[in-house]
């Protein structure tokens, strides 16, 4: 509970301080493509084996309508930790904000362990449902780039984690 406490008083103190600059240095709202490709990546926190690691996260979507606030989209994402895995999804995308957009991916992890018995080691493999959470605060706009930060959480039967980071995309 200590770790999950002091990513989010780092989520939060890099909130308020990328907040105050955005309000800063933005006098009109951006106008957003209808297709966006990005990648975020940071630190990531293990809830089931209590342990850090890190994360990446690679999305691609698809704007429904030219002042749509919804998108449709894709995503995957690797996690670097004791139990690392990685998920493939699909989902959606809502801009709750201008800078502030929240999306959801259900999807499946794929799980890969070494095990170890009297006689051999082999791998196994377990395949679980998963549920993608990730909330992008964009600071930085320029042309068809912007950057940010990123929250994610990701949901999977007997193992979760959350990730804090920078997310950075192209939209076209």
């Amino acid at each position: 509970m200590k770790n999950l406490k002091l990513l989010f008083i780092l989520f939060c103190g890099l909130f308020y301080v990328s907040n105050t600059y955005a309000q800063e240095h933005s006098e009109h709202p951006h106008e957003h493509s209808r297709n966006e490709i990005g990648i975020s990546g940071g630190a990531l926190y293990a809830f089931g084996h209590h342990e850090w690691g890190s994360g990446a996260h690679i999305h691609y979507f698809r704007m429904l309508g030219v002042h749509s606030k919804w998108s449709l989209g894709g995503s995957f994402e690797q996690a670097w930790a004791e139990g690392s895995h990685f998920n493939m999804g699909a989902g959606v995308k809502y801009q709750l904000f201008n800078r502030l957009s929240i999306s959801i991916f259900p999807g499946v992890s794929f799980f890969s362990h070494k095990n170890a018995d009297e006689h051999n080691v082999y791998k196994s493999q377990k395949n679980r449902f998963t549920l993608h959470f990730e909330l992008v605060y964009d600071i930085f706009h320029w042309e068809n780039f912007h950057a940010g930060m990123v929250l994610d959480y990701s949901f999977q039967k007997n193992d979760s984690h959350a990730m804090t980071g920078i997310h950075v995309a192209f939209c076209f």
